[in-house]
């Protein structure tokens, strides 16, 4: 399975509030969890969802003349 451009946007779009929740259900087990680490944990879940994609995306082939 492949990912396209629009996968990927919408995979990070998907994983921000996804992270953000994160902080709160540690919360509920009385965990505190800086959001300096929340905003790491987005960085590394990016860099993944884009490695993701261009290990699968298709190489642009150029059409010459």
């Amino acid at each position: 399975m492949k990912l396209t451009r629009a996968g990927v946007l919408i995979l990070v779009a998907f994983s921000v509030p996804v992270a953000i929740e994160l902080r709160t259900v540690f919360g509920l087990f009385g965990i505190d969890l800086p959001l300096a680490a929340v905003g790491v944990f987005e960085v590394i879940l990016v860099a993944a969802i884009l490695v993701a994609y261009a290990i699968t995306a298709e190489p642009e082939t150029a059409t010459g003349p």
